[in-house]
C-alpha cells in the first residue's frame, strides 16, 4: 500500500530545508510564471547533472544529499507553480 503520509513528509522535510537556505531570495507570491518555468528547467537540468555524477563508494552520501537536494529545488518550483494557479483560480483572474 502506498503510504502518501510517508511519502509527502519525507518531500516536505526536504523541501522545507532548501527553503530555509535559500531564505535571503525573494518570495514566490508575485513571480512571473515564466520566471518560475525558467527555474524549475533549470533545476530540472541540476538534477540530471546530480545523476549524472553517479555517487561513488567516497561520495555515496555527498551524491545522495546532491540529488535529495535538486529533486527538492525541483518539487518547490513546482510548487510556487501551482501556487500560483490557486491564487488565480481563487481570484478568477488571468495572468
Amino acid at each position: 500500500m502506498r503510504d502518501y503520509k510517508k511519502l509527502l513528509e519525507a518531500g516536505n522535510a526536504a523541501q522545507l530545508e532548501k527553503l530555509k537556505v535559500n531564505s535571503h531570495k525573494q518570495g514566490w507570491d508575485n513571480i512571473p510564471f515564466e520566471d518560475s518555468f525558467n527555474g524549475l528547467v533549470d533545476e530540472v537540468k541540476e538534477l540530471r547533472e546530480a545523476f549524472e555524477n553517479k555517487p561513488t563508494t567516497e561520495t555515496y552520501r555527498d551524491g545522495l544529499l546532491a540529488i535529495r537536494n535538486e529533486v527538492a529545488d525541483v518539487a518547490n518550483y513546482a510548487h510556487m507553480i501551482i501556487y500560483r494557479c490557486n491564487s488565480f483560480l481563487d481570484e478568477e483572474k488571468k495572468w
